[in-house]
């Protein structure tokens, strides 16, 4: 607040109870022993600053009674459009405000649509002179120039125009910003008012009035609601988000068939804890041993489990009976001792079926690269030796 002297400044302090609705019910102001105790001042003071306000229709003074303020909505004029600019952020100052800038826009717009019609062309090169001071003052003079070239700009279009009644406005609307609404004055200028300063200027150069009616006024509106910004900002809510949240996406339940899915495509995934062993070319080859073409994929148990004997015997049961004149090793020969199960579930119990002297089972070189196969791929799941699963094949005697 600029203090221009003690009148001043009581008379401001006055009009902010006011607007503000800090009074009593009744609007009594007090005597002016009172406000000159409140405020600080002589009562000489108190009075010319009550004699201010009566004079702008804001308070009622009475001989031997206390003065009393006007309501606001009867003493809420154009030339007391300070009175509502106390609180800025209110509804009610913006909707003023908005009324203030559509007001003057309308007036400057159909003075400077009739310059066009009814003008000289040397009164549209004056109108053109102030259209350039005032974009060269929003360039370099923002604030109250930006505001004094203006008016100048509607007072001469009146002029031209003929129009003593808008003469009379545009006095009224400049007297509004006065007070405490020449706090407006130092939002004025930037790039929007030299848009539409420099859109007036070429309209009026080249006569062209419907110019003027359709660009004219958004360029105007555009300028006001940047001023209306900067002085009083609205809050904004920020808007709500509709993406979904992350957790739940990870908390979302998977279908059964984006299950069966994701288990086709990952390769090595147990499936319902069963797994299949199928030894491969790749498998065998670092060890010199061809696959046997007639083998087929030999079950195991479910995953961490070890396979029952009679499983594991069907599984060497149904390999091919390969008799090429080489038997398997006999009990006397085997030199590798024979470790007693640990339990029954790790015995093997081995069904020979004689046919004419010869047990039937793996014979010959095939047989036995089929079992060292095994014994590999039980060792690789952790389970016992093959040896202690399976009992020595008698000799093949024709």
């Amino acid at each position: 607040m600029v203090r221009v002297g003690l009148v001043a400044y009581v008379e401001e302090q006055l009009e902010r109870d006011i607007s503000l609705g800090r009074l009593a019910r009744s609007g009594q102001l007090g005597s002016e022993r009172v406000l000159a105790r409140i405020y600080g001042v002589s009562r000489g003071t108190v009075r010319e600053a009550l004699r201010r306000l009566a004079a702008r229709g804001l308070v009622v003074q009475r001989s031997g009674r206390q003065a009393r303020a006007v309501a606001l909505d009867e003493s809420l004029t154009l030339e007391n459009l300070g009175l509502a600019l106390h609180d800025e952020r209110s509804e009610k100052c913006r909707r003023l405000l908005e009324g203030f800038f559509s007001l003057k826009r309308q007036v400057l717009v159909e003075l400077l649509v009739d310059c066009c019609a009814r003008a000289s062309q040397l009164a549209l090169g004056e109108l053109e002179s102030a259209c350039f001071r005032l974009w060269d003052a929003a360039r370099w003079h923002p604030g109250a120039r930006c505001a004094e070239v203006e008016f100048e700009l509607l007072r001469l279009a009146a002029q031209v125009a003929e129009r003593p009644g808008h003469l009379l406005l545009i006095q009224s609307l400049q007297r509004a910003l006065r007070g405490n609404a020449s706090r407006l004055l130092s939002f004025m200028g930037g790039e929007s008012l030299r848009q539409w300063a420099v859109c007036a200027m070429g309209a009026l150069g080249e006569r062209d009035a419907r110019a003027l009616q359709d660009q004219l006024p958004a360029l105007l509106k555009a300028c006001d609601e940047r001023m209306l910004d900067d002085f009083a900002p609205t809050a904004h809510e920020p808007a709500a988000s509709e993406a979904p949240c992350a957790q739940d996406i990870l908390c979302a339940p998977t279908s059964a068939t984006g299950q069966d899915v994701e288990l086709e495509t990952r390769p090595g995934v147990e499936e319902q804890g069963l797994v299949r062993l199928v030894p491969t070319a790749e498998d065998t080859a670092p060890l010199g041993i061809a696959p046997c073409p007639h083998a087929e994929p030999l079950p195991i148990g479910p995953a961490g489990e070890r396979a029952e004997g009679d499983e594991l015997a069907e599984a060497l049961g149904d390999l091919p009976d390969c008799r090429t004149g080489c038997g398997a090793s006999s009990p006397e020969e085997d030199p590798r001792p024979e470790a007693p199960p640990t339990s029954p579930r790790r015995q093997t119990r081995v069904t020979a079926h004689k046919e004419g002297g010869c047990l039937r089972g793996p014979q010959g070189p095939l047989g036995r690269w089929a079992a060292r196969l095994w014994r590999i791929i039980v060792r690789s799941l952790g389970a016992p030796p093959l040896r202690q699963w399976r009992q020595p094949f008698a000799p093949c005697r024709p």
